[in-house]
């Protein structure tokens, strides 16, 4: 927290849409950290450089530097359709796989950003042979 502490005179939250408690708006506001409410639609430039933060609202606020944490979610309903579970993660949903990354259907594997949404390249790479190894062998036993 101290980091977040040294920085506050420079911070400012933009919620995005998401619902920010009222004890979560009143510890940035001892912090000092303003609370910017609305969705963002842009993050605007100006030759090549990062300028504002331009909201649904019609509201830009100019920024310097920008930290996002994006949350994960599929660009597709393929899991639903297949009844696959999925758990909730800091950085949103995933699907329920275990050692073998077999999901919760039977005969279903996974790897990649779905199913380990904080996994880099070669992580999810890794994920992904062995998948296609467990797959394999499920089909030889």
């Amino acid at each position: 927290m101290s980091l977040f502490h040294d920085w506050t005179d420079r911070l400012t939250l933009f919620a995005d849409g998401h619902e920010i408690s009222a004890d979560e708006r009143a510890d940035l506001a001892r912090r000092n950290v303003p609370v910017v409410d609305g969705r963002i639609s842009e993050i605007a430039h100006v030759e090549g450089r990062l300028s504002s933060v331009n909201l649904d609202t019609g509201r830009a606020v100019a920024v310097d530097v920008l930290f996002a944490r994006p949350r994960n979610r599929p660009s597709a309903n393929l899991h639903e359709a297949l009844g696959l579970e999925v758990v909730d993660t800091p950085v949103g949903i995933a699907l329920k796989v275990d050692d073998r990354r077999e999901t919760s259907v039977k005969g279903i594997y996974a790897a990649g950003d779905l199913a380990n949404p904080m996994a880099s390249v070669t992580l999810a790479s890794s994920h992904g042979a062995m998948a296609a190894i467990f797959a394999q062998q499920s089909m030889l036993v």
